[in-house]
């Protein structure tokens, strides 16, 4: 691995990667109440904005020529959530002002496949297909409770909605506990929301024109990738991950996994790049942060948590590639790769 350039942030607990967009060459970082525009293309600060809420969540439609920015204000539950055309003049982007989301934002504004232009968000009372390209609401759809978090739950022919609401204010708090959450299920179709019955697929989600496709349903975790013919069963009452990433090309995965044992108790977590024909991790951190591949120059790009929030880009490439298991990750057996730091290219963001 080769070090091709660190970025950074300075000490500080609200220094972020918020995330990646490869189809622009993107990085999107949270310093303080900024958010900074740096360009994987020529590894230089392209723009900073500045907001009156700290930038906490970008969520890209499937498209990825539009975001959705969320702030935070101050330590409360309010936000504030932007639109943003990722196609106009990067240096003079219009962040546009579309209200308040749920709660508990990072889990209810999400991209939507059959829909590359829309994404859905979660206000406190309500589901809105939201026209990112026409910059305004196609639908909404009025709920009786206060939303509290969202699952996409993405199949063949179409798209459903897990929706947990808020439990309400009980006298007794005991009870609270014993009440099993209040979930309802609904139908994206030819741009309405319906609500259905129970689906029996708890987790479901596509990657790259459905090529790679990544189920949860309570006792196993089951990749498969079409493309290559290849599938992987894991264990989930054991290894309980998620997908978070995949990069352009479908070449590779990241996501986190959380280990337990026989007895249900914890050993610990790592975050990893697994590769999309095996689907075994080739990289992992423990205890780390998101990983990022950009498949157009092999960075693999990660925040790096020491004296200083450094934004690491090394170069990855099938050389670099661990012998890795999700066995041997929760056992500790993972090495650091050595990686060559001469003439990298230091930036203070």
């Amino acid at each position: 691995m080769k070090k091709i350039a660190e970025l950074s942030l300075s000490v500080g607990s609200n220094n972020h990667l918020l995330g990646i967009n490869e189809k622009y060459d993107l990085l999107f970082i949270q310093k303080g109440k900024e958010l900074i525009l740096f360009s994987l293309k020529v590894l230089e600060v392209l723009e900073r904005y500045k907001f009156s809420g700290v930038p906490e969540a970008i969520i890209f439609s499937e498209s990825k020529d539009y975001a959705i920015l969320v702030c935070r204000q101050g330590f409360s539950y309010s936000n504030k959530v932007y639109l943003v055309n990722l196609q106009e003049d990067l240096k003079h982007l219009n962040f546009s002002w579309k209200g308040e989301a749920a709660d508990v934002f990072k889990s209810t504004i999400f991209s939507l496949p059959n829909y590359p232009d829309h994404v859905l968000i979660g206000r406190k009372n309500s589901l809105e297909l939201f026209d990112c390209r026409k910059d305004e609401i196609d639908y909404i759809y009025q709920t009786d409770k206060k939303i509290h978090l969202i699952n996409i739950i993405e199949l063949e022919d179409k798209c459903c909605l897990a929706v947990r609401y808020a439990a309400e204010f009980q006298e007794d708090i005991s009870k609270i506990y014993l009440e099993k959450p209040d979930i309802r299920y609904y139908n994206i179709k030819e741009g309405t929301i319906h609500e259905q019955s129970h689906v029996e697929v708890e987790f479901s989600k596509y990657y790259n024109d459905k090529t790679i496709h990544f189920i949860y349903n309570g006792s196993q975790s089951i990749l498969s990738n079409s493309r290559t013919l290849s599938e992987q069963v894991y264990n989930a009452q054991l290894y309980r991950f998620g997908i978070d990433y995949v990069d352009m090309e479908g070449r590779y995965l990241s996501g986190e996994v959380h280990f337990f044992d026989q007895e249900d108790d914890y050993l610990g977590r790592y975050s990893f790049l697994m590769d999309a024909k095996t689907f075994l991790p080739v990289y992992a951190q423990k205890e780390g942060p998101k990983l990022y591949y950009y498949t157009k120059k092999n960075y693999l790009i990660y925040m790096e948590i020491s004296k200083e929030n450094d934004i690491e880009i090394v170069e990855f490439t099938e050389e670099d590639h661990q012998s890795l298991t999700m066995e041997l990750l929760s056992k500790g057996r993972v090495k650091k790769n050595k990686v060559d730091s001469k003439g990298f290219k230091q930036i203070i963001l």
